[in-house]
């Protein structure tokens, strides 16, 4: 096991890309192939309503209809919503999924920090139960707020009674790693091929 999850006493995850794949062109899969390619520009390239999702400071609906309109589909709103819900089951876990429960074993306290949308975080959850044995959660749709604003990260330390100088912060983004730096945590950028088992 990768000595930074050995000294750690706590450790905050991210979840897509770091305990699960998320794969925008395997989520757009999802939708008819009629629509694919301009509701996934609408939702992944430059305008990336995806991250209104995460955001949550909309309904998912409105979010839905605005991103149907930009992909010239005004009428197919409806399926953007399907690809909210059905998404997680594109997702396969990751390598740092399977050792939640060594790592609780072995007394380490384990959160998540993510940028994610409802209702998809609670269908993950329900497709990975071991995202169970976390301690704790805070998820961006929820608080209204995303990595890499400070306040998200205020948010857990305060939630979870956490302090930074004894935690490893782990993420797929690096703007997300850096900012957790600012606040005190080390960081670990994870590309996902770490060789984590060695």
């Amino acid at each position: 096991m990768d000595e930074r999850l050995l000294t750690a006493d706590t450790i905050v995850l991210d979840v897509g890309n770091v305990l699960l794949t998320f794969d925008p062109p395997a989520v757009a899969g999802i939708l008819p192939e009629a629509y694919r390619g301009r509701l996934y520009g609408a939702l992944f390239g430059e305008t990336r309503l995806w991250s209104k999702f995460d955001l949550g400071a909309e309904c998912s609906a409105a979010v839905a209809q605005e991103a149907a309109r930009a992909a010239g589909l005004p009428e197919q709103s409806a399926w953007v919503m399907y690809l909210l819900e059905h998404f997680p089951e594109t997702m396969l876990p990751l390598p740092l999924y399977g050792m939640i429960p060594e790592l609780k074993a072995l007394g380490k306290k384990l959160y998540a920090l993510t940028n994610y949308p409802e209702p998809s975080f609670t269908l993950t959850c329900a497709r990975f139960p071991l995202l169970d044995l976390l301690d704790g959660a805070v998820v961006s749709s929820r608080e209204k707020t995303v990595k890499p604003d400070p306040a998200i990260y205020r948010i857990l330390t305060a939630r979870y009674s956490l302090s930074p100088a004894s935690a490893l912060f782990i993420d797929d983004t690096a703007a997300n790693a850096d900012a957790a730096a600012r606040m005190g945590f080390r960081t670990w950028h994870y590309a996902g091929n770490d060789r984590i088992f060695q």
